[in-house]
């Protein structure tokens, strides 16, 4: 079996742009999107999942019309990182946790209905976790929420098409 480049070209560009704006969106729209068969992104798309690119799609939901009144963005420093990862993957209230560098280790977001929330979150910090510092702000607004960026198209290597649209002769289904 062939060994494929880990590198992406203009077409697997063009598909996570695609996907990105719309995970939900069906092949067949982004297919007008990208000009390619729908069979050429289903196997693209296989190939960048196996590559380990795409990892999941994700949901944007507006955390105040789910009852979340408050976000926490919390640093942390934990003595076991390890442990602290393991406990925060149980809570449903954790959105998302990133480990840093520098003096604290951890940055959480919580997603919490009020104050008690709050009060309990900073409890599970100091206790389960062990944290010996804990610093939290509250997050007013969210203006941009994209994930990572696709990086641009331009400079890269066009997709080489294959097939009858490639070699000029019509007939093929796009």
């Amino acid at each position: 079996m062939r060994k494929r480049s880990q590198t992406l070209d203009q077409l697997d560009l063009q598909l996570l742009k695609a996907l990105a704006e719309n995970p939900l969106e069906s092949y067949a729209k982004v297919k007008d999107k990208v000009g390619v068969s729908i069979g050429t992104i289903y196997l693209r798309v296989q190939r960048l999942k196996e590559a380990g690119v795409i990892k999941g799609a994700q949901l944007l939901l507006d955390a105040k019309k789910l009852g979340y009144s408050l976000v926490a963005a919390a640093r942390l420093h934990v003595p076991d990182l390890a442990k602290a990862i393991k406990a925060l993957e149980g809570r449903s209230d954790v959105g998302t946790v990133h480990v840093l560098t520098g003096s604290m280790n951890l940055l959480v977001y919580a997603y919490l209905r009020d104050v008690n929330d709050l009060h309990g979150l900073l409890q599970f910090f100091a206790q389960d976790l062990k944290s010996d510092r804990t610093e939290v702000e509250m997050v007013l607004d969210t203006p941009i929420n994209r994930g990572v960026p696709v990086p641009s198209t331009e400079g890269s290597t066009p997709a080489r098409r294959r097939g009858p649209a490639a070699k000029g002769r019509s007939g093929g289904k796009k």
